[in-house]
């Protein structure tokens, strides 16, 4: 992932919504919201990098491949909430954000339920 062409539509993104929204203020949302989609689409196509990587880690090590599945379901839950949360704020509705942020809490700790049990009987065999 190229961060700095990130950084550099986020600025475009910032220049062009601010100065619409001097101009014709309906027009400043439709850009900050297509802005948050390039950056989206260019950090997710990013994304593969790093499933491989834990394929190759499931590989190596031999360890429950439901394990990592979780792990990346995690990871995946706590970054589309936190964006969410943040398009929610720039839309003027925190408060929604807020929810759409606890909700994301309680899915990655249904989710983490079962790796909590593992670790659990793993402690209780060694014991």
């Amino acid at each position: 992932m190229d961060i700095f062409k990130i950084v550099g539509i986020a600025i475009v993104g910032c220049v062009c919504s601010l100065v619409l929204k001097n101009t014709q203020s309906q027009f400043a949302t439709l850009s900050t919201l297509a802005t948050g989609i390039i950056i989206l689409i260019i950090a997710l196509s990013s994304f593969s990098k790093v499933i491989l990587s834990f394929q190759s880690i499931i590989d190596k090590t031999g360890v429950n491949s439901q394990i990592f599945s979780s792990l990346l379901k995690i990871i995946g839950i706590g970054y589309i909430t936190e964006y969410s949360q943040s398009v929610c704020d720039d839309f003027g509705c925190a408060s929604i954000g807020k929810k759409v942020s606890f909700a994301g809490k309680i899915a990655i700790f249904l989710l983490a339920l079962p790796i909590i049990e593992n670790l659990i009987a793993v402690i209780v065999e060694i014991l």
